[in-house]
């Protein structure tokens, strides 16, 4: 009889330029919280970072150098995994230090895919935010908001090299742009390992908070609430017209619906067109909420067709 294989977590770390993604790796490595397989993506030809890893051997490195992994690369991404957890001392767990450039979700739908999900589990994306220059950086482009806007948790690091009132401010902006998740004020990149690590950021370890809407240039949360039990079909309808077919507007949703016909609420959480309802422990109750972050959307219309999802009485 086949033994069943436990999968083995990974975390997803990104962040710009600078801003101490390979510190942090190093200091979670050391911290000897686990036995941790790394992947690291370069994007120039010649890696760099992937040398700067300590305290783990070769072996246990993969240096992904062929471009941004967010373009291409799938294949290798899926390839290292499995190389990683071929060896004779495998690790219990995996970070994939992703380049200043990469867009994490591309990679999060990699360790999604039916294949990878045999052997791995997606724990967390996390971010790495610079807390002296992170104003600057939502500046020079859309990148660093996007990576923050998918976090899990967020580190916003270097906080002994910006002012108390500059530390304040990065955190603001960062909860601006995701309300969603932990920020951890750090020095070096130095935070508790359980903080970053088993989140199962993707399960149904989460609750909702009362999050308001809120933006920075091109992005902004609000949060969907409703009375009354909701129609299945109708959900259905709404997740798809107004969720996963848009990509590009709906960068995250996450909330407990309580829907007819079910006698736990329902975890809906997406990152981009993937999507997942899980049936959760927390007991049925006449109300429903959906937190949404994204760019470009029209709150009206978005609370209108959350309230028409509510069954007939």
């Amino acid at each position: 009889m086949a033994q069943f294989q436990k999968r083995i977590p990974v975390g997803v770390i990104g962040g710009f330029l600078g801003a101490g993604k390979t510190t942090l790796v190093n200091h979670l490595v050391a911290s000897g919280a686990q036995k941790f397989g790394i992947i690291v993506n370069e994007f120039g030809e010649t890696g760099i970072d992937g040398s700067l890893i300590e305290n783990v051997d070769t072996d246990g490195i993969a240096e992904l150098s062929n471009g941004c992994l967010c373009c291409v690369g799938r294949e290798d991404l899926v390839s290292a995994l499995f190389k990683l957890i071929s060896r004779k001392d495998k690790p219990d767990y995996i970070l994939i230090e992703l380049s200043g450039l990469a867009d994490p979700v591309p990679v999060a739908q990699t360790v999604l895919d039916p294949f990878a999900r045999t052997r791995f589990e997606l724990d967390s994306i996390i971010g790495v935010a610079d807390a002296r220059n992170l104003e600057q950086t939502l500046r020079d482009g859309p990148e660093g908001a996007v990576q923050l806007a998918y976090a899990s948790v967020i580190v916003l690091n270097k906080t002994d090299l910006a002012s108390p009132e500059q530390v304040d401010e990065a955190e603001a902006l960062i909860r601006k742009i995701n309300p969603l998740a932990q920020v951890f004020r750090t020095a070096q990149s130095r935070v508790n390992p359980h903080d970053l690590l088993h989140l199962r950021a993707f399960s149904l370890d989460w609750r909702p908070q009362n999050y308001q809407h809120l933006h920075t240039p091109n992005l902004q949360s609000f949060t969907l609430s409703t009375e009354g039990l909701l129609e299945r079909p109708k959900v259905n309808e709404f997740i798809d017209q107004y969720l996963i077919s848009r990509p590009d507007a709906v960068f995250r949703a996450k909330g407990f619906l309580s829907v007819k016909g079910f006698d736990k609420q329902v975890l809906f959480q997406s990152v981009r067109e993937i999507f997942s309802l899980e049936l959760s422990q927390e007991p049925l109750q006449a109300r429903s909420r959906l937190v949404v972050i994204g760019r470009g959307l029209n709150q009206f219309e978005y609370e209108e067709a959350f309230q028409a999802l509510k069954a007939r009485l």
